[in-house]
């Protein structure tokens, strides 16, 4: 989709720092033992990462996005080739080595993933102060420029590099050698800079993040365990995880699996859905909540929600926050989606207007 200086449409940025090109292997039947050999299975590829399958589905619904973070010099085409074709500015900055690849093996009635780590090649020595991978990433989102040491000769002048912030989504883990503060120092920079930002991580970075105040968070269900102490099971679980999280983020969205999700307390259930790969059912739920939300018929602020470190009181749960009950169940709709296709690769919009008109 082609741009305009006049375009009003709320700018996405999606930072992700652990890309991967996910494989989807499909076999006929259960493996039986060790040893045992499969030929001529089925594999389907699709460039991956959990901001890069938020940026995408932004990106399908009509939003202006780019996509940042680290990739591979020796394997960034198929990545390249992705973002030209959903019109996504590549912002990502180039390191030595190969962008990971994570494979879904699935057969009848079971599945296992595969997870392999990002950039195990960098050092800690890379993410130093000042010129650091933290500045060249930041800089890159925050400047609207490539450094000079890690250059993107493909990549054009921006006329909206001088704008105005919108929002920014930080997603995914983090490479091994990252500090676990990256995401705290990343939300903490650009929220100083008029950014609302929207975070999806798990563990120590999660938790340093917190304190930084992100506008809103999604965490699962198991995540929650290391943010508030538990996992949460009933409904009065989750509305008090979700009250304990919303001390240090304004919003939170909790996803809980095949059952649903929880936004700002308030219970969105799941359709039934034939699963096939759930890699970027999350990804595609928080897209489309972030579409409607700040996206759609957007006026380029993207400020729909408070920006605010603690709730207001008064400011009940059930949803209120979160402003349209609608956001929800058109999330939901658009996650049970995803779970029908292979590598994550994104679903047809009919399926997710088909699923959204099920939901009560």
């Amino acid at each position: 989709m082609g741009t305009t200086m006049n375009d009003t449409r709320t700018r996405f940025f999606c930072l992700c720092m652990s890309p991967a090109i996910d494989a989807t292997v499909t076999l006929p039947r259960a493996p039986k033992g060790e040893g045992e050999i499969f030929k001529d299975v089925a594999e389907e590829e699709n460039v991956g990462g959990k901001a890069v399958n938020v940026a995408r589905w932004l990106a399908i619904r009509g939003a202006r996005v780019a996509c940042g973070g680290l990739l591979g010099e020796d394997n960034d085409r198929p990545f390249v080739k992705e973002l030209a074709k959903y019109a996504i500015e590549d912002r990502f900055v180039r390191v030595p080595g190969v962008t990971r690849r994570n494979e879904m093996i699935v057969w009848p009635g079971g599945s296992m993933k595969l997870n392999r780590a990002a950039f195990p090649g960098l050092g800690n020595g890379e993410w130093g102060m000042g010129n650091g991978l933290f500045e060249v990433v930041m800089s890159q989102l925050t400047q609207g420029h490539l450094p000079s040491r890690q250059s993107n000769p493909s990549r054009q002048s921006n006329p909206y590099d001088a704008e105005a912030p919108g929002v920014a989504i930080l997603s995914g883990s983090l490479p091994s050698a990252a500090p676990k503060d990256f995401y705290a120092r990343a939300v903490a920079r650009l929220k100083s800079q008029g950014w609302t930002v929207v975070l999806d991580a798990s563990g120590e970075p999660m938790c340093l993040a917190l304190e930084s105040a992100p506008d809103l968070i999604k965490p699962n269900a198991e995540e929650c365990e290391a943010l508030v102490g538990f996992i949460p099971k009933t409904a009065e679980e989750f509305v008090r995880a979700t009250a304990l999280l919303r001390e240090k983020s304004a919003h939170v969205i909790i996803s809980d699996g095949g059952a649903g999700a929880w936004f700002d307390g308030a219970f969105v259930a799941a359709p039934k859905v034939d699963v096939v790969d759930t890699t970027a059912a999350g990804d595609t739920l928080l897209a489309e909540w972030c579409w409607r939300c700040f996206g759609e018929r957007g006026t380029g602020n993207g400020e729909r929600i408070p920006r605010a470190k603690r709730v207001a009181e008064g400011d009940a749960l059930a949803g209120v926050g979160m402003g349209n009950g609608e956001w929800g169940k058109w999330a939901v709709a658009a996650g049970s989606a995803a779970c029908t296709m292979p590598g994550g690769a994104p679903p047809p919009s009919g399926v997710v207007e088909a699923l959204k008109n099920v939901i009560a």
